[in-house]
């Protein structure tokens, strides 16, 4: 399975009790991944500040009044932000297009599908880790540079 691949196996889950819950609980049951639950944004944020996570999967609205939103805004201020996944049972492309455009990683339809579930984690989790790969790429090619080209490139064109 391809989620064996990953390294870090934790999806925090952020849900009201009830069916949704019952639901990813199954899905994770027989697989890799560890599941963890919080059911509103100051816990999750203790959560995340505790222990790092591969991904999250958040309902749209909380039960403590915050939405998707709020706690997308809390993961972009972590170094290197675990994917965030929506889930709702009122999907449409409306939504699917505002919560690409702001920087959440994709939109699940409840009921969930557990095959789609496994796939949207495991693509989230694969992606955020090739971009920690890429970390080390990205700090050299935003070095200083003179004329719009990195150093290293300029003093091998000038022979120095």
């Amino acid at each position: 399975m391809a989620e064996k691949l990953i390294a870090n196996q934790t999806v925090l889950a952020v849900f009201s009790d009830g069916e949704d819950r019952t639901s990813l609980t199954s899905i994770f049951a027989h697989s890799n991944w560890k599941l963890r639950f919080t059911r509103a944004l100051p816990q999750t944020q203790t959560t995340l500040r505790k222990s790092p996570v591969g991904v999250v999967i958040s309902e749209r609205c909380l039960p403590d009044g915050h939405c998707w939103k709020d706690l997308l805004l809390e993961l972009q201020k972590i170094e290197c932000p675990p994917p965030l996944i929506v889930a709702d049972h009122l999907v449409d492309e409306r939504l699917w297009a505002e919560v690409l455009n702001l920087g959440a990683y994709d939109l699940l339809a409840t009921p969930f599908d557990a095959n789609e579930v496994l796939h949207v984690v495991s693509t989230a989790c694969r992606r955020r880790q090739d971009a920690q790969g890429m970390a080390p790429h990205r700090k050299l090619a935003t070095s200083p540079t003179r004329g719009g080209v990195p150093e290293t490139k300029v003093r091998a064109a000038s022979g120095r």
